[in-house]
């Protein structure tokens, strides 16, 4: 037994499932009616659902409770997005990105990542930050060692061509973006509202 949690506290949380549980079957099934099958088959599940809660042990309360965390916890997860990976720009960008670099982009920004990284693979230039912020990709980028005004104004466009681009583009999947309330904070997709 958890030592953290009281018996009785342990029992009454699993009786609350049970009761929970058991409402919802008495509805469904007045929804579908007493004499179906189905009305059948819910009277069932309700009885079981009393005789479970009558005789309550603790091992039977463990067990409820941890199948309602467990439904609770997929409930309330929110689907994670795929990342880009530091190591693979690394790899692909061997001069461009600081060794202290933060890098924190959705899968669906690659695109513009990649655009962004070829206009200025060529400068005397290194990447600090590629991140999301404020709903859009965000890139700090700085010289090598003194700033030539060519590779300042490039960096320079790179920057804003880059952040606008990216308020059109879901950033888990790389279509077109919605818009709706989420807009102002991240960009996404209709299909990908949900994912952090």
């Amino acid at each position: 037994m958890d030592p953290t949690i009281p018996p009785a506290i342990l029992f009454g949380l699993a009786r609350d499932i049970l009761r929970n549980e058991m409402g919802k079957r008495i509805e469904q099934r007045r929804s579908v009616g007493r004499d179906t099958p189905e009305g059948a088959r819910l009277t069932q599940e309700i009885s079981t659902l009393v005789d479970l809660g009558k005789d309550l042990d603790e091992t039977t309360a463990k067990q409820i409770i941890a199948a309602g965390r467990a439904a609770v916890d997929s409930k309330l997860a929110l689907p994670k997005m795929p990342r880009v990976d530091a190591a693979e720009i690394r790899e692909r960008y061997p001069d461009l990105l600081a060794n202290d670099a933060q890098v924190w982009v959705g899968a669906g920004w690659r695109g513009i990542l990649n655009d962004a990284f070829d206009a200025v693979k060529d400068c005397d230039v290194v990447v600090r930050v590629a991140r999301e912020h404020c709903a859009g990709l965000h890139l700090i980028i700085g010289p090598k060692s003194d700033w030539l005004e060519a590779d300042f104004d490039l960096a320079a466009e790179v920057t804003e061509r880059t952040w606008s681009r990216s308020l059109q583009v879901c950033e888990t999947c790389g279509c077109q973006s919605a818009e709706g309330a989420w807009s102002r904070y991240r960009t996404r997709c209709a299909e990908h509202v949900e994912v952090r």
